[in-house]
């Protein structure tokens, strides 16, 4: 009997994975080894940060010598793109308060409050993927109210779809498995909408506290922080392990707490978040066509390795064999009939 590994990156159930490296460098080097397999799934991040045409538009219509900076501090999530490490150049018509992003990785981006020119008021602007939603600090109507809402709940619901698409296609690829895109998209979007639902909701739950008391954020950011790096796996056991809700958020945590490669992923990760957030932002700022198409160039690919890594890691965490072996065993939680028919 051979004696345990002593690597503090060595995880329960890793099945014979190559625990000497780091857990971030291990998987970004699997990724990128089997990238010709995976390349379609660039385009998921390169439509995702096209779409968002109010961060596009915004970045088109500036046109400036100077360079700003902007630092994320991105931990893994499902839908990276190009603006979760930048910030699109402010509009011509506000002066915005810099600060932390303390939003949700996958939802409205920065809530802040911000000044308005011309007025001695302070706003709260809510940046979706469609357009800036600026609230006055003054109560908001029922309609608008209603108007958010509904806006919000189809966000979820595409983010879902897409997610359950892109994840589940990523898993099934690393097992040498079809993609089998739509039957992910049956399976894991329910389980990806209630989540994304639960997260805007505790989102949007903050938002009046902080339009009340502004210095909160002091106290918010660290605590998004922690919330984030607890939680950062639940999407992703969501697909790649079929957990239940409230069991990936357990599950998640639970590994948080171990640390391991658990945690030095993260630290990976948030670490390639601001060395690129760096660069990308000084490229952003000038503005013009051209910023936005180097850009992408480079956001892209880079957004597709890291959710792609995180797959890698939350499969090591769960058990799943090598990345070169198909694995024929249920996982947890599933029906051996139901998972013969997901791959065609």
């Amino acid at each position: 009997m051979s004696a345990p590994s002593s690597d503090p990156d060595a995880a329960p159930g890793a099945g014979g994975l190559d625990d000497r490296s780091w857990a971030f460098t291990r998987h970004v080097t699997r990724i990128v080894d089997r990238f010709d397999d995976l390349r379609p799934f660039v385009l998921v991040p390169f439509v995702l940060s096209v779409f968002e045409f109010e961060s596009v538009r915004r970045t088109l219509d500036s046109g400036r010598s100077d360079f700003s900076i902007n630092v994320e501090f991105a931990l893994p999530t499902p839908l990276l793109d190009l603006w979760s490490f930048v910030d699109p150049p402010d509009p011509a018509s506000a002066e915005r308060v810099p600060e932390p992003a303390v939003g949700p990785g996958d939802g409205p981006r920065h809530t802040e409050p911000t000044g308005s020119t011309g007025s001695g008021t302070t706003d709260v602007t809510i940046e979706t993927p469609f357009e800036t939603v600026v609230l006055p600090l003054e109560p908001v109507d029922g309609a608008t109210v209603a108007w958010l809402g509904v806006a919000l709940v189809l966000y979820a619901v595409t983010a879902a779809v897409i997610a359950a698409g892109y994840l589940g296609g990523i898993d099934r690829r690393l097992r040498g498995e079809p993609a089998a895109i739509v039957p992910c998209i049956v399976r894991y979007t329910p389980a990806l909408l209630l989540y994304y639902l639960v997260l805007f909701a505790a989102f949007a739950g903050l938002v009046p506290f902080l339009v009340a008391a502004p210095l909160l954020v002091l106290f918010v950011i660290p605590l998004v922080i922690v919330l984030g790096y607890l939680f950062y796996a639940v999407p992703f056991l969501m697909v790649v392990d079929d957990a239940e809700f409230l069991e990936a958020f357990r599950r998640s945590a639970q590994f948080a707490l171990e640390g391991g490669p658990y945690a030095t992923f993260a630290l990976g990760h948030v670490a390639v978040a601001v060395l690129v957030s760096i660069g990308l932002s000084m490229v952003v700022s000038t503005g013009g066509i051209a910023s936005v198409a180097i850009a992408l160039v480079v956001a892209a690919p880079l957004a597709f390795v890291l959710t792609a890594a995180t797959v890698s890691l939350v499969q090591e965490l769960v058990g799943v064999d090598g990345f070169e072996e198909t694995t024929d065993r249920p996982r947890t939680g599933s029906n051996p009939d139901d998972e013969a028919g997901i791959v065609p």
